[in-house]
């Protein structure tokens, strides 16, 4: 477990570092002075070395993040906040360089995993069920089986006759009505599905009450289900029977970097789509539709979880593909045009330019904002780990049931 713990900590630590030496060789290269490069969160242990430069870089005691200090972004000095290698005097073109210096960085970090992955030859991550996702984008490491048919990645023959219950997750529907492995879900609203067509017979109750038929054992039992108003899934991996093998998917090398940048795009589809649906819904001063949101939210040890599952379940190429994906989750959430991230930032800069702000004021006012949001963020960020904990020990908490 400590080997685990010590593995998955090393791993986001590079994921971050990544992310920071994007901002810092934009810097570099656009002029602007790097004061220092912290690697952890602080309270500061030690300063590992400074460069000809001067940049410092720095070990700190949390490792947990990184950051990047540049010269010139603290009004309160002066003589560094008007320097000519400062961030504050650098044009919007280099601000903009900067401050999306990490999307490059992390793109690229998927994209050469993706493409591994792929001329390697590796399993899908989780194949889910047919009409799961709101478009209709295919994507080579969450497929459905026909996706994977279409592909000629499947050998044998396709089951569709029963949808019996492999496992079950804790926060999902099923976990709610306490259907159990080995129940063998026969009807919904007494229409016969089987393990092909279930998804696509709750993607058409969404928001909607239904009666789910199931047999256990001998015995033929019903539950009540409510689907959320954003999606209708039952949160269950169904057992897999007969001659079905999943193929390896494997392309040569230009086939490689096709599928890879068409799994970006997918990732890209898929994510936006996800935080919208979420962020409409923990908006809309609905009480159901907002602990709804909440509970779909999940950080590191959710991210843990699933990573390990993987690990055990393929096998490390899989698994270095799964923080693939993470990273570029990490890249896509900074995106988001919110105070303290890095798009919230240059959405800062776009203000102050266009309507000719005071930079020293600006800076200042901008500061609280940022730590406004911070402080919002780090909040979320606890509630999720907390969340993330009590759905790991299947305990029950009023709040984050």
């Amino acid at each position: 477990m400590i080997f685990s713990i010590i593995t998955w900590v090393a791993l986001f630590m590079f994921l971050v570092i990544i992310h920071e030496l994007g901002h810092f060789f934009a810097a570099k290269k656009s002029g602007v002075k790097v004061l220092e490069f912290w690697v952890g969160i602080p309270p500061k242990i030690c300063t590992l070395w400074t460069d000809k430069s001067g940049t410092e870089y720095t070990l700190n005691a949390i490792p947990l993040g990184g950051f990047v200090r540049l010269k010139g972004e603290d009004p309160t000095v002066t003589e560094d906040f008007h320097a000519r290698d400062s961030f504050i005097s650098a044009n919007v073109v280099r601000k903009t360089i900067i401050l999306l210096g990490w999307v490059t960085m992390n793109l690229l970090f998927a994209f050469f995993i993706f493409t591994l992955g792929f001329r390697l030859g590796v399993k899908p991550l989780f194949v889910v069920p047919e009409n799961t996702f709101q478009s209709s984008v295919n994507s080579y490491l969450m497929p459905t089986l026909g996706f994977l048919e279409q592909k000629n990645f499947i050998s044998g023959d396709i089951d569709k006759s029963q949808a019996q219950v492999f496992d079950i997750l804790p926060d999902g529907l099923a976990a709610k009505v306490w259907l159990q492995s080995g129940d063998i879900i026969t009807t919904i609203n007494a229409q016969e599905v089987n393990n092909f067509t279930l998804g696509r017979q709750l993607k058409k109750l969404i928001g909607e009450k239904f009666l789910l038929t199931y047999k256990r054992w001998a015995q033929v039992l019903t539950a009540t289900v409510q689907c959320p108003p954003d999606s209708c899934l039952l949160g269950v991996a169904l057992a897999q029977s007969g001659s079905l093998d999943i193929l390896p998917i494997k392309f040569d090398f230009k086939g490689a970097v096709k599928a890879s940048l068409q799994e970006i795009k997918a990732q890209t589809i898929l994510t936006f789509e996800s935080l919208g649906s979420l962020g409409k819904n923990l908006l809309s001063f609905d009480g159901e539709k907002t602990k709804g949101a909440l509970s779909k939210l999940s950080g590191p040890i959710g991210a843990i979880k699933v990573g390990d599952m993987v690990l055990n379940q393929y096998g490390r190429l899989e698994f270095f593909l799964f923080w693939g994906l993470i990273s570029m989750a990490l890249c896509l959430f900074n995106i988001l045009p919110i105070p303290a991230l890095d798009w919230g930032r240059l959405l800062g800069v776009y203000i102050q330019t266009l309507f000719r702000l005071k930079k020293e004021k600006y800076f200042i006012i901008e500061n609280y904002i940022n730590m406004v949001f911070f402080l919002v963020l780090m909040a979320l960020w606890i509630y999720i780990m907390l969340k993330d904990l009590v759905v790991a020990r299947w305990v029950q908490i009023p709040f984050m049931s």
